[in-house]
C-alpha cells in the first residue's frame, strides 16, 4: 500500500493538472499540481472515499528550481499521513550546500535535482535532450543519480482522444545514504527510490507537454495514474 503514495507524487507534474490514482481500476487518490513560470512547483495528494476513511492522508510538496537547468534551489514538504506528521525545508546556499538546519547541511554537486525538478524537466525538454543522461540527485540528505530512458513514441488513449507520447523509464539510484537526515520519511520519499520499483511515464509530444499516464510496477500489482481533467 505504501507504494501507492510513491506514485501519487511521481505522476503529478504538469501546469494546472489533476490526476486520479487507481489500483486494478479502483480509484484511491486524487492529485492536484501547479507549475509556475517563475520556476516553482507545488502539489497536494489526498486519499479518496473509503480509503480516506481507513487511512486519511493529505500531503503538500513544493520546490523551486532554475528555470533553464531545472536544478534545485529549495524545497519543502508538509506531511499529514495517518498519525504521521512531518515538516521539512531546505535551501541551497551560494557554496552549493543544501541547508536543512544547523545540524544537517549537505554538500551537493552543481546542478543537483530532486524527483520534483526531474518531473518538471521531462515536461519541458524533448526526448533527445534527456535520454540516457545521468543527473545528480539528492533526497533528504541521500546522494545519488537519476536518468530518463526513452523507450518509444506511441499513442496513449485519453478519454476520447489518442495522444502521441514519449514513453520513458525513470531510474533513480542512491549511492550514498550515510547523511540521511531522518530515520523516517513519508511513504513517497521512502518508496520512490526502491531498487525493484519500475517507474514509467508517458509525456505528450505536443505543447504544452504534460504527463498523460504513468505506472508504477511492483511485485504485487501495477498502480496507474491518469490525467483527469
Amino acid at each position: 500500500m505504501s507504494r501507492l503514495f510513491s506514485w501519487m507524487l511521481i505522476s503529478t507534474l504538469g501546469l494546472g493538472q489533476q490526476y486520479q490514482i487507481s489500483i486494478l481500476g479502483f480509484p484511491v487518490a486524487d492529485v492536484e499540481q501547479t507549475i509556475h513560470d517563475s520556476g516553482k512547483i507545488e502539489f497536494t495528494t489526498e486519499n479518496l472515499g473509503i480509503f480516506d476513511l481507513i487511512w486519511p492522508a493529505k500531503n503538500y510538496y513544493t520546490a523551486e528550481y532554475d528555470t533553464n537547468s531545472f536544478a534545485l534551489k529549495s524545497w519543502q514538504k508538509n506531511i499529514k499521513q495517518g498519525e504521521f506528521k512531518q515538516n521539512i525545508a531546505a535551501q541551497l546556499d551560494s557554496t552549493e550546500i543544501l541547508v536543512y538546519d544547523k545540524k544537517n547541511k549537505i554538500d551537493v554537486s552543481p546542478s543537483t535535482y530532486t524527483i520534483l525538478t526531474l518531473l518538471a524537466m521531462v515536461q519541458s525538454r524533448p526526448a533527445e535532450d534527456l535520454d540516457t543522461k545521468w543527473f545528480n540527485y539528492e533526497q533528504e540528505g541521500q546522494i545519488g543519480r537519476a536518468r530518463f530512458l526513452w523507450a518509444d513514441t506511441g499513442n496513449v488513449w485519453y478519454k476520447k482522444d489518442s495522444i502521441r507520447c514519449d514513453h520513458y523509464r525513470l531510474d533513480l539510484e542512491i549511492t550514498d545514504a550515510s547523511r540521511k537526515i531522518n530515520d523516517r520519511s513519508d511513504y513517497f520519499l521512502d518508496e520512490i527510490i526502491l531498487e525493484k520499483v519500475v517507474r514509467e511515464i508517458w509525456v505528450s509530444r505536443n505543447k504544452p507537454k504534460k504527463i498523460i499516464q504513468a505506472t508504477l510496477k511492483t511485485a504485487w500489482f501495477p498502480i496507474t495514474a491518469k490525467l483527469n481533467e
